[in-house]
């Protein structure tokens, strides 16, 4: 396909998750965008821009670190040599693919290769039967299938022997029944939901770290306050310490203090890193929430930065903060009311207005693989082009996969 010159690529991953909520793949998702016109896609020239950007022009480990990549692929190009280490590779056949014989020797090529078949959106007929032969991985969209026909199509399929990944995961709920069903893998925004607490109150320990987020955004802090702050946990220091030495910020010489920190990073910036240690500091949830949150508030800085650059850091926080929900499993507008913000900043968190709002509605699509429901005439006046989302979004991913192993200590 000849992409017209307007066209732009849009790269984004959703992560796939374990029993235990641990990130052991990323599916790679694409869209061509073009903002003058309607979007239209052709599925050979999304994955072979899928495989060009995530392969080629970047290191894969820096887009998927040490998991697997999930990747549509058509017919056609099943066909060509695929130019990418099987055991980075997990080939997905789209639910509308024709079964020839064509087909099915491409995917024994590829099998025989070392290569992973997965089937997505996945359901049965019998013309289907040669694929699921040869299938190691089969995904079931929970949002498309009656619960009757999710149970029989588990009690069918787990026969053959495959693994079975459920897709389209918006609950915990809904969660926990696919786990009870005998799914080995989830995919979906359940990551980003809270569990309903109703009737309990908060543990003391998110009361203290509610506590610490409200002090931490309030306008009026300062430097002695910060440091205060942050030395009256010593974990939270050294953490501090930690990143602010690591080589994504490269100071020249070694920081020892917390005061040598502020002055070296400004406050802004020590509040939005000060911010992010504390919350990942909840044991309670997974880690897999911790990088899902640290994406997004870097995403919306970097963003931010774009489009009011004195106001990255407020950015920051706003995606930091979108995700409190599922931290403290209560309704954020409950969440926000018992802390200090600008009005504009709850706006942005409650009803996605103003600029941060903007910003912050198109990190969350972008995080859900809902590329073709980016609003991009909303964000025309900021000079937020595909390909400056797709650079920013590259930029955000490297970032996060080092902040997050320097957490692990």
């Amino acid at each position: 396909m000849s992409s017209d010159q307007s066209s732009q690529l849009l790269l984004a991953r959703q992560p796939i998750c374990d029993r235990n909520t641990n990130v052991v793949a990323y599916e790679l998702l694409f869209r061509e965008v073009n903002p003058e016109r309607a979007d239209v896609v052709d599925g050979d020239f999304a994955t072979s821009a899928v495989l060009e950007n995530a392969f080629m022009n970047l290191s894969i480990d820096d887009v998927i670190g040490d998991h697997k990549a999930f990747i549509n692929f058509t017919p056609r190009l099943l066909e060509m040599e695929i130019p990418i280490e099987p055991s980075r590779c997990v080939i997905e056949v789209l639910e509308d693919v024709e079964v020839t014989d064509t087909l099915i020797e491409s995917l024994m090529r590829a099998k025989h290769k070392g290569h992973v078949i997965a089937l997505d959106d996945f359901e049965y007929n019998e013309t289907l039967q040669p694929l699921v032969d040869l299938a190691d991985i089969i995904k079931l969209d929970v949002l498309a299938l009656t619960d009757t026909e999710l149970v029989d199509a588990v009690e069918r399929l787990s026969a053959s022997g495959v693994i079975l990944l459920a897709e389209k995961i918006e609950t915990n709920e809904m969660l926990r029944h696919c786990l009870d069903l005998g799914f080995e893998m989830f995919q979906g925004n359940f990551l980003s939901k809270p569990e309903p607490i109703t009737g309990r109150k908060l543990a003391a320990n998110k009361i203290v770290v509610l506590e610490l987020l409200t002090k931490l955004q309030e306008p009026s802090s300062n430097f002695r306050d910060l440091e205060l702050l942050i030395s009256q946990d010593p974990a939270l220091g050294l953490k501090t310490l930690r990143l602010v030495n690591s080589a994504y910020y490269g100071p020249r010489h070694q920081i020892e203090s917390l005061s040598h920190a502020i002055a070296y990073l400004g406050m802004d910036a020590l509040r939005s890193l000060a911010s992010l240690l504390v919350v990942s500091g909840l044991s309670d949830k997974p880690d897999a929430l911790r990088d899902f949150a640290l994406e997004r508030a870097k995403f919306c800085e970097l963003l931010g930065r774009k489009v009011k650059e004195a106001e990255a850091s407020v950015f920051y926080s706003v995606g930091l903060l979108s995700t409190m929900d599922a931290y403290f499993d209560q309704p954020l507008e409950e969440i926000l009311g018992n802390m200090s913000l600008r009005p504009d900043v709850k706006a942005a968190l409650l009803e996605r207005e103003g600029e941060l709002g903007a910003v912050l509605a198109l990190v969350e699509r972008v995080q859900r693989g809902e590329l073709e429901a980016i609003a991009w005439d909303r964000l025309a006046d900021f000079d937020l082009s595909p390909q400056v989302v797709n650079e920013l979004y590259m930029e955000v991913i490297q970032w996060q996969r080092q902040v997050s192993v320097e957490l692990e200590f």
